[in-house]
């Protein structure tokens, strides 16, 4: 039990960290996430007024 208070201790001073670890991990996840959304819903969003324009 000690154990696994001793871990989340660890990861709660990581988090209060400005650069920790686990903020950075999450950092970049969502820029992955964003930069799909990005680059694959701009074209999406071009086919739609493309097929709509042409009703």
């Amino acid at each position: 039990m000690s154990n696994l208070q001793a871990k989340f201790e660890a990861i709660i001073e990581d988090v209060n960290q400005e650069d920790g670890l686990i903020i950075t991990a999450y950092e970049k996840i969502l820029d992955g996430l964003f930069f799909l959304i990005k680059w694959g819903g701009i074209p999406l969003v071009i086919f739609l007024f493309v097929s709509i324009s042409s009703w």
